[in-house]
């Protein structure tokens, strides 16, 4: 790793992000991912549209361990979407999750905080409820639109940065967006798709926004800052 790309960024003592898109919380021993969306792929082939299949539900249930083991934590907890479909999922994407179940250590609980995708229930887990605490920490989907009192982990928004070089090239990236005490996680999901920061602003507090690209698991602080939207 390079002075720039670090796996992992400590944003307050006891609260680090990383490389893969996650927030850390070394004390408590837990791990927070965000839209994980289990069946993305085989809801959109049902609804007619195509994708390849790249990351089976069992894939991320062995990729959430092994970020579990390499941390020595024995908690992940995902900040809702757990799954993809809403009212109309169906046996293969249940199966989706149910070999997520499977693959997942049985040294290290999964908790899940419903989103707006887990409606009737994330089916694997144990289902927490928002704000679920963990130290002096909160864990949320939605973030809120004022700053809040204590530190806060949320997705939903699942945000994207475009870096540039001197040359002019530029590259688009899932990111971490940092605020007052708010920590907007990237979709843990490829699948998931993005959403440029910037367009983001309107719904996160005025604050001002620290934008944490993410690659090959490293993290990065190459200075950009957004302003955030006054209202």
């Amino acid at each position: 790793m390079t002075d720039t790309m670090r796996r992992w960024l400590e944003v307050t003592p006891g609260l680090r992000v990383t490389g893969d898109g996650a927030a850390w919380l070394p004390d408590a021993g837990a791990l927070v991912v965000a839209d994980v969306h289990v069946g993305y792929d085989l809801a959109a082939r049902r609804r007619g549209g195509y994708l390849p299949t790249t990351e089976r539900g069992a894939d991320v249930g062995a990729r959430l361990a092994a970020m579990a083991h390499a941390l020595s934590v024995t908690r992940v907890v995902v900040a809702g979407d757990l799954r993809h479909s809403t009212r109309d999922m169906d046996d293969l994407e249940r199966a989706e999750l149910a070999a997520l179940a499977d693959s997942f250590p049985s040294d290290v609980a999964l908790d899940v905080v419903l989103g707006n995708h887990d409606r009737g229930g994330a089916l694997v887990g144990r289902e927490a409820e928002s704000p679920l605490r963990i130290a002096d920490v909160d864990v949320v989907h939605v973030p809120p639109r004022t700053t809040p009192v204590r530190w806060t982990i949320c997705g939903h928004l699942h945000p994207r940065i475009t870096v540039r070089d001197e040359t002019g090239a530029s590259a688009r990236f899932p990111c971490v967006l940092l605020g007052a005490r708010l920590v907007v996680l990237p979709a843990f999901s490829g699948w998931a798709g993005g959403t440029a920061a910037g367009r983001l602003l309107e719904s996160l507090p005025p604050d001002d926004w620290r934008a944490l690209p993410i690659t090959h698991g490293a993290i990065a602080d190459v200075g950009i800052v957004l302003r955030g939207a006054l209202r």
